[in-house]
């Protein structure tokens, strides 16, 4: 048999799933094992339609070819979750989630090729979209939180993974119409192409990608979800007018102080120990008085500090990136965002200005 374009896609798609994978399950994280899983699902999904193309099985590929899509949606929902909630763990009752797979693997034993067919097909894209969809739910809630319990920009940033989801989602959409093209009797070549070409992509921007900018994320705990649903359900302080300015008058006392904003790792937390109020007082404080979230707050006076900082330097060659360690950021990109937001300039503009 002729070596085509869709047999070496194939071929290059189970290599690069399976060498991955089998990298990711050295490391003993959830997360890590979870991606492996898909990539493994994917790797396992694509030999199949490698050997069913090299005439290799008979039709028993093609008839279990349904079942992989009710896995994917899973997994990538405990993958997110995995990443943003630092407490994660699989429980029997996630085993759940695993019943519409096991229905299909039931029905293909019961009717063998019989059992894969259209409405199948939309059943498991129809699953695949539900999970997609409640990972950008639990993504946003993540963002919320870190909002509200951390000053550290970099942990909101979740684009990778969001732009992952889009991508599996195009995926979805190219084999849609691959499949309706096959049964209207179109021609569908370049479809196929186009969505192992897709898949290729996906398989690299979820693994180096998520295995690089993960190591950041050590996800939310359930303490600081809480604090952020208290947050949004009662922002009102339960506090004497004398009590809420005294609050504030040791708030800003102490920053100014201390200066602890230019702790990049600052949480809510830890700023509640420090003043010796209880957090969630504090965080409605912010919330009510500066109409800010932590982070916007925290971020606020690293701004102001580099400002002053460009304005009386302590030499001539300090540069911006010594600047941005010094008040409490890590990130070049973040801090410039900040910045510019705070002032509407970049901080190279506002340093030259003079």
């Amino acid at each position: 048999m002729a070596l085509t374009l869709d047999n070496i896609l194939h071929a290059l798609i189970i290599f690069q799933g399976l060498l991955l994978a089998a990298f990711l399950f050295t490391h003993k994280r959830l997360r890590d094992r979870l991606l492996g899983g898909i990539l493994i699902l994917l790797a396992a999904q694509m030999l199949g339609l490698f050997l069913t193309n090299l005439q290799v099985g008979g039709s028993f590929f093609d008839n279990i070819n349904c079942m992989y899509g009710f896995l994917y949606g899973v997994l990538f929902f405990f993958y997110t979750r995995s990443i943003t909630r630092r407490d994660f763990a699989l429980r029997p009752l996630d085993g759940l989630h695993l019943i519409p797979f096991g229905l299909s693997v039931v029905g293909i034993v019961a009717i063998g090729g019989a059992f894969c067919q259209p409405k199948v097909y939309f059943a498991y894209v129809l699953s695949i979209s539900i999970y997609i969809l409640f990972s950008f739910f639990e993504i946003r809630r993540y963002k919320r939180v870190v909002r509200n319990n951390y000053s550290r920009l970099e942990m909101l940033n979740l684009d990778w993974l969001q732009w992952a989801f889009l991508l599996f989602t195009f995926i979805i959409l190219a084999d849609f119409f691959s499949f309706a093209f096959f049964i209207l009797g179109l021609p569908n070549e370049w479809q196929g192409s186009l969505v192992l070409v897709l898949i290729l992509a996906f398989i690299n921007t979820l693994y180096f990608k998520g295995l690089r900018q993960a190591e950041i994320f050590s996800g939310v705990s359930r303490e600081d979800a809480a604090l952020s649903t208290q947050l949004e359900s009662n922002r009102q302080l339960d506090l004497s007018e004398s009590e809420y300015k005294e609050l504030i008058n040791q708030l800003e006392r102490h920053l100014r102080e201390t200066e602890g904003y230019c702790d990049p790792n600052l949480t809510i937390g830890e700023l509640a120990d420090q003043l010796n109020v209880p957090k969630r007082r504090l965080s409605q404080l912010i919330n009510a008085h500066y109409g800010q979230n932590f982070v916007d707050f925290i971020n606020t006076y690293r701004i102001e500090k580099a400002k002053e900082r460009f304005r009386n330097p302590r030499d001539e060659k300090e540069t911006i990136l010594e600047v941005m360690y010094e008040v409490g950021f890590n990130s070049k990109s973040s801090f410039n965002t900040v910045f510019k937001k705070k002032t509407g300039l970049t901080p190279s503009q506002y340093k030259d200005r003079d």
